[in-house]
């Protein structure tokens, strides 16, 4: 049986492929309309869906956000929809579509934002979706941070935790490394949408995170978890359990509270595992 939600809720899968869809349709109409319209205004539509202190200082604000769908060339958005469906996949049994729409849109504006408190009164044109799906690594980072990768030079494997800080280190080493020349690439955003994934990750999970850059104390046996955290929430289930070995209570506890807080869709394959041999232990098989 299946608990219900009283509607039928957006998957967290369906909303990446709606964010993608989304952007690629901008980016052909922006391709068509650039095209028709550079022998009569060239400055339509280009660079009033793009982010600008220009803009802004007019009050065109969409910009904020139509910026995030806009891309460049072919390779930008290829680059950028490729990341966001590798990524935005890990984070799909986890988070219901409305949530990642709304990590997709913090880490854009966050990192659009940062990049233009930065840069206020010069002269540059900001598009793309780089800051939302830095946003989303950070998430991935937070939330399945052993998944592993395999980077391509060289070809080792990484863990999602050490990836997303590697590409972290990058940003800061290319924005303030440089002797203050640019590269044509916004490390700010990137940056600020790393920090503005973090901060709704941490805002919505609180401290039922599997992984956390900032050093967390670890609740002594019998000390009561701080303000917030939850009784059941505060343990997370170890996915190594050996077959055979009983599934603790807490693990369940654990479980059920994630699916009242985000639905039985959330849960991983290894949760669902754990719940399945925990269901099997109540009936008395092992």
């Amino acid at each position: 049986m299946r608990p219900s939600s009283g509607g039928q809720e957006l998957s967290g899968r369906t909303m990446i492929f709606i964010l993608i869809g989304i952007n690629i349709f901008l980016y052909l109409i922006f391709l068509a309309l650039r095209t028709m319209q550079q022998l009569v205004d060239p400055d339509f539509p280009y660079y009033r869906l793009v982010l600008s202190s220009r803009g802004i200082a007019s009050g065109q604000i969409w910009q904020l956000v139509t910026a995030m769908f806009m891309h460049a060339d072919f390779y930008h958005i290829l680059f950028n929809m490729y990341g966001l469906y590798l990524f935005g996949m890990l984070l799909a049994p986890l988070m219901n579509g409305y949530k990642i729409l709304w990590l997709y849109l913090i880490g854009g504006l966050s990192g659009n934002l940062i990049f233009l408190l930065f840069n206020w009164g010069n002269p540059f044109y900001l598009m793309g979706a780089s800051g939302a799906l830095f946003g989303i690594m950070a998430a991935v980072a937070l939330l399945r941070p052993n998944v592993q990768f395999i980077m391509l030079l060289p070809p080792i494997p990484v863990k999602a935790k050490t990836l997303v800080i590697v590409y972290a280190v990058i940003e800061l080493l290319f924005q303030f490394g440089n002797g203050g020349q640019s590269d044509g690439i916004a490390h700010l955003a990137h940056l600020g949408g790393l920090l503005g994934g973090y901060l709704y990750i941490k805002f919505l999970f609180g401290p039922n995170l599997a992984w956390d850059i900032l050093p967390r104390r670890r609740v002594r046996p019998g000390e009561t978890p701080p303000p917030g955290a939850g009784p059941r929430m505060w343990r997370q289930p170890d996915f190594t359990v050996k077959p055979g070995s009983k599934i603790k209570s807490q693990d369940i506890d654990y479980l059920l509270d994630k699916i009242s807080k985000t639905g039985i869709n959330s849960l991983t394959p290894e949760e669902t595992e754990i719940l399945r041999r925990a269901r099997e232990q109540m009936r008395g098989k092992h």
